[in-house]
């Protein structure tokens, strides 16, 4: 799916939030692809030069990352839902009030998926009733919109990359707005427990798309962010997620035919052998 669609849509969605827009962030490969773009406009000093990143990959997908504090607000949780509602998305069947879908530009599905917090950050919070599944506010007179509890999304709401995009929203009227995008530590995590649960289904690419973004992530590390990721991966380092993390690198990701960096190799969009030893070094020093 095109640029143009996916951003109309997060514009239109960012317009009609207003002040609930400051909880949420934007994650999953649209999220990455606006990050790319801006760090490549920028111009910052980053672990592997920009030329030799894989292409922007888009997908037809918006993955809203909704913080606790969020989840736990009726109010909040209710103008979201409004907020989808008013925009003409219809809960997706299977799926109730996790994931919403709407047709655009003639025929073209555009679907959010609703993702907060790790599970083990929410189950303390009085406030929110979570399992496996989905979290939601505990009071009663919520609205019907739940967030899936997603592995590795720690540290939601710290020091988050605030860029600002420009478009139409769908009638037609320039608009501009801030997206918040999590840190690497944040993104690095989810991708790469997205890569192991999927790095043996053949309906999902066996993890080749979540492989290549986690290359992504680490070559777009500037060095204060690296040095960042470090002191997280300190402080998280009794999390289940992240210990599962350490071995997932140290089993898919140590060498040039481990199975993740062989996965990375057979995308289209893998254009970076030179980098390799690079890439390897690096992401292994970080989860060591």
């Amino acid at each position: 799916m095109n640029d143009h669609v996916l951003r109309t849509s997060l514009l239109d969605l960012l317009h009609v939030l207003g002040e609930a827009r400051r909880g949420v962030l934007l994650a999953g490969g649209y999220g990455l692809y606006l990050k790319q773009l801006h760090m490549a406009q920028a111009g910052h000093r980053t672990l592997i030069p920009v030329e030799m990143w894989p292409a922007p990959r888009a997908t037809q997908d918006l993955d809203l990352l909704l913080s606790a504090e969020i989840v736990a607000d009726v109010r909040f949780m209710g103008a979201v839902r409004a907020g989808l509602d008013q925009l003409g998305y219809t809960v997706v069947a299977g799926s109730e009030y996790l994931q919403f879908a709407r047709t655009v530009a003639g025929a073209q599905t555009i679907k959010i998926d609703l993702l907060t917090a790790q599970l083990d950050m929410l189950q303390d919070i009085a406030s929110i009733k979570a399992d496996s599944r989905r979290a939601r506010p505990v009071a009663e007179d919520r609205a019907q919109l739940h967030a899936h509890p997603t592995d590795g999304a720690l540290a939601l709401d710290e020091s988050p990359l605030e860029i600002e995009i420009a478009g139409t929203i769908t009638n037609g009227e320039s608009s501009f707005a801030r997206v918040r995008i999590p840190h690497p530590f944040t993104y690095l995590l989810m991708k790469l427990t997205a890569y192991r649960d999927r790095r043996n289904d053949a309906r999902k690419d066996l993890g080749r798309h979540h492989a290549l973004d986690v290359f992504r992530i680490v070559a777009m590390l500037t060095e204060d962010e690296s040095n960042q990721v470090r002191q997280y991966i300190a402080r998280f380092t009794d999390n289940t997620q992240v210990r599962s993390c350490v071995g997932l690198v140290r089993s898919d990701f140590a060498h040039a035919t481990a199975p993740a960096l062989l996965a990375m190799r057979e995308h289209p969009l893998w254009q970076n052998d030179p980098q390799m030893d690079v890439f390897i070094e690096v992401i292994n020093e970080l989860l060591s």
